[in-house]
């Protein structure tokens, strides 16, 4: 839990000064959670929104624990965590389930979502499109061989893996991909739309490692593919936020105040637990 109690004193920071200045983030698809009160005009009529009464939210519902689908319903921690700050916004949810590396854009058009929660992690490339909200979790990454994988291990990784016809399989756009071409400049990236096609690569022999966030790495190995195994993590202290149009710095700072309160009263602690993320 000591990354959760990092992250309160984090937001409760970024509350603070948010006060002082006022003194002076597969197919298409989309499904709506939670409900408006009468009271959503004192909380949000001064936020811009893409449809009235409604918490647009762009993801990408493939990511066990964060977000996924599971007989047609969205889970995950994401996307609970979503739906409990529009709670304190007064507002209902409306989930779009889209590619990854959709998502930031979509954010920035302004017209898509009003923001976007897929462990997004708010690097400086993608802080030049949109806004993010304070960190709601950090993670690092991992790298995945199948279990009968002897030649690759989590002491020679770095040279075997970056050898000319290695194979890493990657999500596109994140910062898995960019950590392996960083890391790994020889071997050849095949980029996926989602983890869940990144291990069933790994799994048919279309890939000789995968590169992913940690805590992905062991539910998924714990669960759906249990003939892989996570060899090595990798500490890079990455910090997911919710990705929100530049445009719209009001409902940045109310995003803000409700994980500042759901983090005080308990609410985060409790869905990580669920979701065993730790």
């Amino acid at each position: 839990m000591y990354k959760f109690k990092k992250f309160g004193a984090v937001v409760a920071a970024g509350a603070f000064a948010a006060v002082l200045a006022l003194a002076g983030c597969s197919g298409n698809g989309g499904t709506s959670a939670g409900s408006a009160d009468a009271g959503s005009a004192a909380k949000s009529d001064s936020v811009q929104l893409v449809t009235k009464g409604k918490l647009t939210v762009g993801t990408s519902a493939e990511y066990e624990p964060f977000e996924y689908m599971e007989d047609g319903d969205y889970k995950g921690f994401d996307l609970e965590l979503i739906k409990k700050v529009a709670e304190k916004l007064d507002l209902e949810v409306e989930y779009k389930n889209v590619d990854f590396d959709s998502l930031v854009a979509g954010v920035a058009s302004g017209t898509k979502y009003d923001c976007s929660i897929a462990a997004i992690t708010a690097t400086p490339d993608r802080k030049k499109e949109v806004d993010f909200s304070d960190s709601y979790y950090m993670d690092d990454q991992a790298i995945v061989t199948l279990k009968d994988n002897a030649t690759i291990t989590g002491d020679n990784y770095a040279d075997e893996l970056n050898k000319e016809g290695v194979r890493i399989a990657v999500q596109s756009g994140s910062t898995a991909e960019s950590f392996a071409k960083e890391n790994f400049p020889n071997a050849e990236l095949v980029p996926f739309k989602n983890a869940t096609d990144c291990f069933s690569a790994l799994q048919a022999s279309k890939a000789d490692a995968l590169v992913t966030n940690r805590s992905v790495a062991s539910q998924l190995t714990a669960s759906s593919f249990d003939n892989c195994q996570t060899i090595k993590q990798v500490s890079t202290g990455e910090e997911y936020a919710i990705a929100v149009n530049k445009d719209n710095p009001e409902l940045t700072k109310k995003i803000n105040e409700a994980l500042k309160e759901l983090t005080e009263d308990g609410t985060v602690d409790a869905l990580m637990e669920q979701y065993n993320i730790k």
